[in-house]
């Protein structure tokens, strides 16, 4: 698992995913209430954001090294 949080297609192919799903536009215009009374879409966003965050966490955990640790 660790070899594929150090792959650079990794994570090219995962924000590259979330990107594709932050384009919501399969779903443009309806406005129908979701959860608490808030439409889809902020509910939406929020998810996409916390995921967001995740990825970069992690990102910046396994992938981004120092520049005297190197990447093989």
């Amino acid at each position: 698992m660790m070899k594929v949080l150090e792959n650079k297609w990794f994570w090219i192919a995962a924000f590259g995913a979330l990107f594709a799903l932050s384009i919501d536009a399969w779903a443009w215009g309806w406005t129908e209430p979701s959860f608490l009374g808030l439409p889809y879409t902020i509910v939406y966003i929020i998810i996409l954001e916390t995921i967001l965050f995740l990825l970069f966490w992690a990102f910046i955990r396994f992938y981004w090294k120092n520049e005297t640790e190197g990447r093989e």
